[in-house]
């Protein structure tokens, strides 16, 4: 099992490599960073839910769904990215995915620490500053034929304008909101310290702190097979039959960071076009707003619906047994907007 110092690369090779050297059954440690920027969806993600592929059209942004679940992520030149490849069976995983993500998010809070950012390890795959909490370290796992990877990416800076721009959302009044999340949730070096490092100086300190846990039997160069099928999986990952393929799964909210999730919705009932900002916390509704062109009576009465909800679980009966008690109360009058109009903009897509 060797390391391989794959360097800036382009072409989405920074994603797409790693993906040929699993397939080809190759073991190792590939760091690398991008030269350009790009999007990448998780393997369960809805893309056209989650990203707006016309923004990301007319900034020239390309868009790849990569074979690892989480979350979308906006990738660029000012991150490094680790990306190890185990073979199942081979006695270097430990027994649970749990347990994996532990061992091998190791050497990254070490690397953040001698960049001067003491960081810790978030359940499930989130790595955070430790004096604010900001994420500041995604990662992900998979398997890829018969092989474990495990991958993730060191945020040297990182532009949470870009990202708001690049997501999907029911009205462009709702960006700020979530420009405004993304900054007080995510952290980059840069910020944390006041200094850039550079690329060799991060992956010197990676190779360093990934030896210290696992046995490499020095450096490897890039096989060309790989490279060729890095480029062909891009044409493959990148297509819009890859992109658009409907995998099931329904975004309720936009996830910031493991445990926090923001929710912009916008619903149109009898009486009234209803407008929401939901911020979940561990699960539950942290904060709600409501407004819109409605009728309320008596108009306190909002306030009350919104301080009522929080507390409560982002979930379907939990939510829609506090709505049924809202509305059932003698006193509100809410004409033209049923429990369902509230669930739709609440919880439901």
């Amino acid at each position: 099992m060797k390391i391989y110092l794959a360097g800036k690369q382009p072409n989405l090779r920074s994603i797409t490599l790693f993906h040929a050297m699993a397939r080809l059954g190759y073991e190792g440690l590939i760091i690398t960073s991008p030269t350009e920027t790009y999007v990448s969806v998780g393997y369960f993600d809805k893309t056209e839910e989650i990203i707006d592929l016309q923004k990301c059209r007319e900034k020239e942004i390309p868009v790849i769904r990569r074979e690892v679940g989480g979350g979308a992520v906006l990738l660029d030149e000012n991150q490094v990215f680790y990306q190890l490849i185990l073979k199942r069976g081979s006695g270097k995983l430990p027994f649970r995915i749990e347990e994996a993500y532990r061992k091998f998010s190791v050497p990254v809070i070490e690397t953040y620490r001698r960049l001067g950012v003491e960081t810790e390890y978030r359940p499930i795959n989130d790595i955070v500053v430790k004096k604010n909490k900001r994420k500041i370290s995604g990662q992900g796992a998979a398997d890829i034929e018969d092989s474990f990877v495990f991958v993730g990416g060191l945020l040297l800076r990182f532009d949470t304008k870009l990202m708001s721009e690049i997501f999907r959302v029911p009205e462009e009044k709702f960006r700020d909101k979530l420009y405004k999340s993304l900054e007080e949730n995510i952290s980059w070096v840069e910020r944390e310290t006041g200094r850039m490092p550079s690329y060799e100086e991060v992956e010197s300190i990676l190779v360093e702190e990934f030896s210290k846990i696992l046995d490499f039997e020095g450096f490897g160069e890039i096989p060309p097979e790989a490279v060729s099928l890095a480029d062909e999986l891009k044409e493959e990952f990148t297509s819009e039959e890859a992109l658009l393929e409907d995998t099931g799964r329904k975004h309720r909210a936009i996830k910031i960071k493991e445990g926090v999730f923001v929710r912009t919705a916008v619903h149109k009932a009898r009486g009234g076009l209803l407008r929401a900002e939901v911020r979940i916390w561990e699960g539950v509704i942290d904060d709600v707003r409501i407004y819109g062109d409605f009728t309320l009576y008596p108009k306190i009465s909002l306030r009350e619906l919104e301080e009522s909800l929080k507390g409560v679980p982002f979930e379907e009966e939990p939510i829609r047994k506090k709505l049924e008690e809202f509305l059932s109360r003698e006193e509100v009058e809410f004409p033209g907007v049923e429990v369902e109009d509230l669930m739709k903009l609440l919880y439901e897509g």
